[in-house]
């Protein structure tokens, strides 16, 4: 077993605890209304009143699949929420190894879900760079950008105006993620996660 087989099975594992953790802590949080941002480390990492979302919970959970999402859909639609704002599907690829067109139907019924209760955004997948200096290719993976493009249009297609593309925002010449949004390919830093909130300000404006 060579060194990324093991750096990967230890990511899943660690992956697998922190999941287990949070769910248990979101199915107890107080119901309170408020919007929720839900989905994967994208969310997770995104410190929500440090770029205008205060009043909005974070149910982001590093790592997560849809298959997470799918199982934890309780915790989100027992708070109550006027909307939720999703981004999920990326760790498919790498986790659960699913094909582009795999990952939008389990999309799809998780928005069918959620919609029977709240209105329902859904953010588009963002990019990677593994040319980055300091690039993580565990996390990165086989992720691919050619297959984010694929679910993303897919996306865009059946969501339209409830289509949040950060992806486009996030992108440099080359079609990769922007290695000044980045601080190791995949996940963003401050000045990505500032575009990034800033594309959603813009798309939820009517719903702020």
């Amino acid at each position: 077993m060579n060194n990324m087989t093991d750096d990967f099975l230890i990511m899943k594992q660690l992956i697998k605890a922190d999941y287990e953790r949070k769910v248990k802590a979101f199915r107890l949080l107080p119901v309170e209304g408020k919007p929720i941002f839900a989905g994967d480390s994208m969310i997770a990492y995104f410190n929500l009143p440090r770029y205008g979302f205060d009043g909005y919970i974070n149910m982001g959970i590093a790592g997560d699949t849809t298959a997470g999402l799918m199982n934890r859909l309780d915790a989100i639609v027992r708070q109550k929420p006027p909307y939720v704002i999703i981004h999920i599907g990326s760790n498919d690829l790498v986790l659960d190894q699913l094909a582009a067109n795999e990952i939008v139907q389990r999309i799809e019924h998780i928005v069918d879900e959620l919609s029977m209760t709240s209105t329902v955004y859904v953010i588009s997948l963002t990019p990677v760079n593994p040319h980055v200096e300091n690039v993580n290719h565990t996390h990165i993976g086989g992720r691919k950008n050619e297959d984010i493009n694929v679910i993303n249009q897919q996306l865009k297609s059946l969501y339209q105006t409830n289509y949040i593309d950060a992806h486009t925002h996030l992108l440099q010449s080359n079609s990769l993620l922007h290695e000044d949004y980045t601080k190791d390919g995949i996940h963003l830093n401050h000045i990505g996660y500032h575009q990034f909130a800033e594309i959603i300000k813009i798309s939820l404006k009517p719903a702020l």
